[in-house]
């Protein structure tokens, strides 16, 4: 993965012991497993096929843009990705905070990072998909200029269709 662009951790966030840390190899346990909390939230299975291929290969999927993880006391406790859609265009997936790290502004660090992490990579637009049901994370993409728009993918879990240009 590139390793040019590194995250900063907002002082009120490493002040009290988080840190976001962009994602190695190594860290695919750490990220499945969070993704696999993620999951069981949500009720859903994991899809051996195309639909969560990135969680089966972070590593290769999250190359041209990158996974950030959210620290604490050396333990993950969320995650967000950027991956590449094209030219010019990538896609927010994976954002996830374990229960009882949400709240006191983490989720909007989190997304501040990965909304860097994009104009790092030199991305001009942002997309992300959602489900309805998730209206706390619905309302922090629209605080960060997160606008509707049109089914750009094939994920047949997702709801809401989201863009952000950068």
């Amino acid at each position: 993965m590139q390793n040019q662009h590194q995250p900063r951790t907002p002082e009120h966030l490493s002040s009290k012991g988080y840190s976001l840390v962009l994602f190695q190899p190594g860290d695919t346990p750490v990220m499945r497993s969070l993704m696999r909390d993620y999951f069981d939230e949500l009720g859903i299975s994991l899809d051996s096929g195309a639909l969560d291929k990135d969680i089966h290969d972070p590593v290769r999927i999250y190359d041209s843009g990158g996974m950030l993880l959210v620290k604490k006391g050396g333990s993950a406790v969320g995650c967000a990705g950027v991956r590449s859609l094209g030219p010019g265009v990538a896609e927010l997936k994976r954002m996830y905070l374990v229960p009882g790290h949400r709240g006191g502004g983490l989720g909007r660090a989190l997304l501040d990072a990965a909304i860097d992490l994009a104009r790092s990579r030199g991305y001009k637009r942002l997309m992300l998909d959602t489900m309805l049901k998730l209206a706390a994370a619905n309302r922090l993409y629209e605080s960060a200029g997160f606008k509707d728009t049109q089914d750009y993918g094939d994920n047949p879990r997702a709801q809401r269709f989201m863009v952000l240009e950068l």
